[in-house]
């Protein structure tokens, strides 16, 4: 019986890493990142309960993107790769970023299907678009206000918006191909909910 699939050991793989990074931030006594890291290994295994509890099995790559994404964030602040590789780390955690909101997106749809509210396919790719959109204009406007407050610097101008914003739309892009060529691939009559449908284990499985 398969017990682990190779998703699940690439989200242990990322657990792992969290705990190297926790280390990182208490060497360099960075407490408030060192409570990011540890939301962050809570976040990245609650997909996993979230499939185990319902039944189902979440899109092939959902759970990887979340865990990556997370990695970005709290990596680029305790590694200080953010400053390293500035901007363009910065730009490119914008657009993983921008695919997986989108990708929770599709899930969200698709979840909607489940509960019985199905929506049809060509406002699940307009949906994706605009969740994408609206939380990445919710970020910079949360990032030029936390800088008026604190007197940070997350915000580095207008231009620096916008390339972020543009980052986040790519980043979108990429989440409705992928949503696409899996509503592309549903057999006819198929639910979107279908997706999510556990798929039962092979008797070589067992």
């Amino acid at each position: 019986m398969v017990f682990f699939s190779k998703e699940d050991l690439i989200l242990l793989a990322f657990e792992v890493i969290f705990l190297f990074l926790m280390y990182q931030a208490i060497l360099i006594h960075d407490t408030t990142r060192f409570y990011v890291v540890t939301v962050a290994m809570i976040l990245t295994v609650v997909p996993l309960f979230v499939e185990k509890g319902m039944g189902i099995s979440l899109p092939a790559g959902v759970k990887s993107m979340i865990a990556f994404t997370l990695f970005l964030h709290v990596a680029g602040g305790i590694l200080r790769w953010y400053w390293i590789y500035k901007p363009w780390y910065d730009k490119f955690a914008h657009f993983i970023a921008g695919a997986t909101i989108g990708l929770l997106g599709f899930v969200f749809f698709i979840f909607l299907d489940r509960w019985g509210f199905p929506v049809q396919k060509r406002l699940v790719i307009a949906g994706i678009f605009v969740i994408v959109l609206l939380l990445g204009l919710f970020w910079e406007i949360a990032e030029i206000y936390i800088d008026t407050l604190g007197y940070s610097t997350y915000s580095n101008g207008i231009l620096d918006n916008i390339q972020d914003m543009v980052s986040n739309t790519l980043g979108s892009v990429v989440a409705i191909l992928v949503a696409y060529h899996a509503m592309k691939r549903l057999p006819p009559g198929a639910h979107l909910s279908d997706l999510i449908r556990k798929k039962k284990a092979k008797k070589s499985d067992l």
